[in-house]
């Protein structure tokens, strides 16, 4: 008999179930009295679930932060290197057409 439906053998079973919580993770989310509730049932206080909150946002607003910075920091590098290589491509034109036209120059006077 051909099942077309896909096989997941034992050994691929607990790789299922972990992604499939991970995924499930991502798409919850719990209000502040969810979370007071659920702590209740774990006897922690509801002061202490308040804390942990803030302290989580805290962190991450400071890593948002921080990216932004690191972001606006690259950037800016970048751009400083552009700039430079510009103007050394530049000054490295400029030298070379001195030269050429000195050359030009002497050869002429030369063949006077």
């Amino acid at each position: 008999m051909n099942d077309s439906k896909p096989q997941i053998s034992s050994e691929q079973l607990p790789e299922v179930f972990a992604l499939a919580a991970r995924l499930q993770e991502q798409q919850e989310h719990y209000s502040l009295s969810e979370l007071t509730q659920i702590g209740a049932e774990a006897n922690i206080q509801p002061e202490f679930i308040h804390q942990a909150v803030q302290q989580i946002q805290a962190t991450q607003v400071k890593q948002s932060q921080t990216r932004r910075w690191q972001q606006s920091l690259k950037v800016g590098l970048i751009s400083f290197g552009v700039v430079l290589g510009l103007g050394v491509s530049a000054g490295y034109a400029a030298i070379c057409g001195s030269t050429m036209e000195a050359e030009t120059t002497q050869q002429e006077q030369s063949s006077w």
